[in-house]
Order: C-alpha cells, then sequence, then structure tokens
C-alpha cells in the first residue's frame, strides 16, 4: 500500500536472501502485493498478516493470482495481538509499516522476537531521513504531515 513495496522488498531479499521453503511473517502486509511475491517469486511459505485490509479480500486477491492456501494463508490481526505459535517463523518482514504499530517501547521483544526461530531474521523496510530534521523539520514536510507523523520516520 505504501510507495513501491514490490521494489523494497526485492533489494531486501537481494542483501538477505531467503531460502525457498520457509516460513514468514509478512507483518503489515496491506492488499499483499509483498506476500504474494514471497510466495509467488521466492518460494517462501506467506503468513500475510493485516489489520486494515480483511483477509477474505487478500485471499481472494491471492485465489486471482493462482496461489494457493499452502503458499499463502491471509490473516487480520493486529501487530499487538499476533495469533501465531512461538518459534513459528524463519523470518518476520514488515515491508513500510513497522512505523505504524513497531514504535511502542518493547514491542519487538514482547510481539516479534518470541515467533522467530533461532537464527531467524527480523527484516523491516521503513521510511527514514539520511539526517535527523527533528529540531528543523522544514516546513514544505509539514504541507502533508504533522510534525507527530514525521516523528515515526525519527
Amino acid at each position: 500500500m505504501g510507495p513501491n513495496p514490490a521494489k523494497l522488498l526485492e533489494q531486501l531479499l537481494e542483501r538477505y536472501p531467503l531460502i525457498p521453503g520457509q516460513i514468514v511473517l509478512d507483518l503489515g502486509c496491506g492488499r499483499g502485493v509483498t506476500s504474494a511475491m514471497l510466495a509467488r517469486e521466492y518460494g517462501l511459505r506467506v503468513f500475510a498478516t493485516d489489520l486494515w485490509i480483511a483477509a477474505t479480500d487478500n485471499y481472494k486477491r491471492f485465489c486471482a493470482l493462482g496461489l494457493t492456501r499452502e503458499q499463502i494463508v491471509p490473516i487480520h490481526a493486529d501487530a499487538h495481538d499476533l495469533p501465531f505459535a512461538d518459534e513459528f517463523f524463519d523470518a518476520v518482514l514488515s515491508i513500510d509499516a513497522y512505523q505504524y504499530f513497531g514504535l511502542e517501547r518493547g514491542y519487538l521483544g514482547k510481539h516479534l522476537l518470541p515467533l522467530v526461530k533461532p537464527g531467524g531474521w527480523l527484516l523491516f523496510v521503513v521510511p527514514g531521513f539520511h539526517r535527523d530534521i527533528h529540531s528543523d523539520i522544514p516546513k514544505e514536510l509539514l504541507l502533508s504531515w504533522s510534525a507527530e507523523d514525521l516523528d515515526s520516520m525519527h
């Protein structure tokens, strides 16, 4: 749902490749673009999880792409109440979504680390700046975002 999630995922997996057949959580998957890529292009078993998009809507999209339930499972869940067993995933990915739910102190250790197998990966892509601008936010940025919105990119 964000800007070019397919390219962001591709660049991430060039640097941190995953092995076909691994089980991954695509957290904050939106309409499932990255989830479909993970299943189709990389041969991963994907749990496509989002709070804002209904699982049924994503399921219909995945079926239309020819993806099976063995390849991809759509889940509607809050990132603070994930319905998965500890050490279930080889990797947790979040493309342009972590900043919406992961800013709370202790979130990572409480909600995500338990879900990843020992030696597994946490792979996040979040928007950010090359340098800290928060003491002098350019007025042009404040035309579209509030200072609080920009703090999620701090």
